[in-house]
């Protein structure tokens, strides 16, 4: 029988247990809270509560999601680590840079110990159609790439003060660039290492929280020219998209309607469509990566992300928030 334990009590860690279960009926599952034990209105029948991290780690684990806070993860995965035990982290890596490349270090002592970032987007069926399309050059060369996210924060999670949430909380690692920051890391994986040029970020006042709630980022990288990225927690129509214009033609992919259009000379072509694709199809596959990861610790599954990946994204996040002066309160 395989041991698998969940830390966060959150929405994404039910999402986890509930993922679990689907794919492992006769798994034990171990589910602990950010802080401690889970309170009693919040458990299943079918689950095991260990009282404190410690209790936790003590137990015959064969690997661990961490669905913390961002800003719980050092501790988390560093005692998980500690235990040799094998630890899928949520996005983003750490609430800060610093935190971050201290736990790339803490991998790097311990390289015999699978650690992946759960960055989900990469899951979705069209980002490798998307990257083959692109290295068989369908648009030529690529000359600039725009993508434009916008998902209203009190629309998230529905019965919980967003102003409660880990997004809306500087402590707790909140903030559009670590929140959404899902674009930065499906840009890396799509066009290679993002080079900064220019940030703006603004916290607006509107929605009564103390991070900020728009960015918008000007970025290079090898495969690409030049990529405008604008991210905000403001406008209630979701938005989200990436358009990559090329010297042949441009791809328009929306990842809310699930599709890819090409555009060539006076003609357009709908290269993708799948509205009905479940969304939770793509937390399933990246346990199940994961999973595979565990079982071969030496090889990296192709659409997992590293944790030097997803240090990347932090360093871009943390020049980001330094070159544009933002003052979070």
């Amino acid at each position: 029988m395989k041991h698998i334990a969940v830390i966060g009590a959150g929405s994404i860690g039910r999402r986890h247990i509930d993922n679990l279960r689907l794919l492992h009926a006769k798994t034990q599952i171990y589910w602990l809270g950010a802080t401690g034990q889970l309170p009693p209105a919040l458990r299943l029948n079918d689950i095991q509560y260990p009282a404190s991290l410690e209790e936790l780690t003590a137990l015959p684990l064969d690997y661990a999601v961490v669905a913390s806070p961002a800003s719980s993860h050092q501790q988390h995965l560093s005692a998980l680590l500690a235990h040799n035990i094998p630890v899928l982290v949520e996005k983003p890596l750490a609430a800060t840079l610093a935190q971050g490349l201290q736990l790339q270090k803490l991998c790097q002592a311990s390289p015999q110990i699978p650690v992946a970032v759960a960055y989900c987007l990469r899951f979705l069926p069209a980002l490798p159609l998307l990257k083959t399309q692109l290295a068989e050059q369908l648009i030529g060369t690529v000359l600039h790439v725009n993508c434009h996210v916008a998902q209203y924060l009190p629309d998230w999670r529905p019965g919980k003060d967003y102003r409660q949430s880990v997004s809306g909380q500087t402590a707790l690692g909140g903030g559009v660039l670590l929140e959404l920051s899902h674009e930065l890391d499906y840009l890396y994986y799509l066009f290679g290492p993002l080079k900064l040029l220019h940030s703006k970020l603004q916290q607006s006042g509107l929605l009564d929280i103390d991070v900020e709630d728009q960015a918008d980022l000007l970025l290079s990288a090898p495969e690409a020219g030049t990529i405008c990225l604008h991210l905000d927690f403001l406008q209630k129509t979701v938005q989200r998209r990436c358009v990559i214009s090329g010297t042949e033609g441009r791809l328009e992919w929306d990842l809310v309607q699930n599709t890819i259009v090409l555009y060539q000379a006076k003609q357009q072509k709908l290269i993708f469509s799948d509205e009905n694709y479940p969304k939770n199809q793509m937390y399933l596959q990246m346990l199940q990566q994961f999973e595979l990861m565990v079982q071969n610790p030496q090889q990296q599954p192709a659409f997992l992300a590293s944790i030097d990946d997803a240090v990347s994204t932090l360093r871009v996040i943390d020049e980001a928030k330094r070159q544009s002066q933002f003052k979070e309160n």
